[in-house]
């Protein structure tokens, strides 16, 4: 059956590219840099906290990567996908905390180039270059990392409370981004849908 001649060429073409599949996406960025981090936090076995930068937080070691990446690349300004973490300057803020002496977690991490150090009970807190995160790491005196978020609207913050900053940092699982890819599956649909309807009103 032939189309009518009242239906417009560019919409023929919209069915048609509705109707062929295009070729399967690459693989994100950020999911190969998700899983860098991975296997810096988990190691070779991808399970456990045993990775040989476990100490620094999957989140931490997410943002270090991220940051690498736009290092790389040439690109600015530099936006992280972890959720409220305050970078600036090339700089993120931590709170550390120290296995038994704060004072010496404090000089290691001083050494680093960690800025506006501050100690509270056994947290030592600052503004650390992001591209020492591996070398944090691997300091002896550390116990583990969490990054303390941004304020929010109603002026709270949702920094440790000190009750809970004596506790080992436990790191989340970076979560999958949201895909905003349009479903292969609907598009179809309703292009054969779309064509069925303006070839039987002919």
């Amino acid at each position: 059956m032939s189309c009518p001649s009242w239906v417009p060429t560019g919409l023929l073409v919209l069915l048609a590219a509705a109707l062929v599949p295009g070729p399967s996406p690459a693989q994100s960025p950020p999911d190969s840099l998700r899983a860098e981090a991975l296997q810096d936090f988990h190691g070779p076995d991808q399970t456990g906290k045993d990775g040989p930068l476990a100490k620094a937080g999957l989140d931490l070691l997410l943002l270090y990567h991220e940051y690498r990446a736009l290092r790389r690349d040439g690109e600015a300004p530099f936006s992280p996908s972890v959720d409220g973490a305050r970078v600036a300057d090339g700089h993120v803020t931590i709170d550390a905390v120290a296995k038994e002496s704060a004072q010496e977690l404090r000089a290691d991490l001083t050494a680093l180039g960690l800025k506006e150090a501050a100690v509270a009970g056994r947290v030592v807190s600052g503004r650390l270059p992001i591209e020492h995160v591996p070398a944090l790491a691997r300091v002896e005196s550390l116990r583990g990392v969490v990054l303390p978020r941004a304020e929010t609207q109603d002026g709270g913050s949702s920094r440790l409370r000190p009750e809970a900053r004596n506790a080992a940092p436990e790191a989340s699982s970076a979560p999958s981004p949201p895909s905003d890819e349009t479903d292969p599956g609907a598009a179809l649909f309703l292009g054969v849908a779309l064509g069925t309807f303006l070839l039987t009103e002919a």
